[in-house]
C-alpha cells in the first residue's frame, strides 16, 4: 500500500488533557527537523487514535531513541537524520529482521542501525488500515 493513498481517520477525542499535550509537544519538538508536521497537526493526529495514551507512549519511545542517537552523532546531515527517523518509525511497526529485509537504507551503516535498534525496545505495532 502506498502511504500517499492513506487518508486520516475521524477525530475520536475532542480534547486531550494537559499531560497528553505536554508529551505530544515533546514528540513534535524532537522530530521537528525531520517531520514537517506542526504542533497543531500532530495534536490533531493523536486525537484520531483510539488509544491516544498508548500511541503517545510509542512516539515518546521513538523520540527518546532518536534523541539518544543524535547525542552521539551531532554532526550528521539532514538526509541522514531523516533516515534515522524513518528507521525508527519502521521499527515501531515491524521487527528488526523484517525492516532489514526490505529497507533501502543508504546513509546508515550496520553499526549505526544496530545502535538505533538498541535504543528502541517497544514491541512492533503494525498500523491498522481500514479499506473502503
Amino acid at each position: 500500500m502506498n502511504a500517499n493513498d492513506l487518508t486520516l481517520g475521524p477525530v475520536v477525542h475532542d480534547t486531550l488533557n494537559n499531560d497528553q499535550i505536554e508529551k505530544i509537544t515533546k514528540i513534535q519538538i524532537a522530530f521537528s527537523e525531520v517531520n514537517p508536521s506542526t504542533l497543531e497537526e500532530t495534536i490533531s493526529n493523536f486525537k484520531r487514535d483510539q488509544n491516544a495514551d498508548n500511541e503517545i507512549a510509542i512516539w515518546l519511545a521513538m523520540a527518546r531513541a532518536y534523541e539518544k542517537f543524535m547525542l552521539t552523532h551531532k554532526e550528521i546531515g539532514l538526509d541522514k537524520k531523516k533516515e534515522v527517523y524513518q528507521l525508527i518509525l519502521m521499527r515501531s511497526m515491524e521487527d528488526e529482521e523484517a525492516i532489514l529485509a526490505k529497507a533501502n537504507l543508504t546513509l546508515l551503516n550496520n553499526k549505526e542501525i544496530a545502535e538505533i535498534f538498541s535504543y528502541y525496545n517497544f514491541e512492533a505495532k503494525p498500523i491498522a488500515v481500514i479499506q473502503k
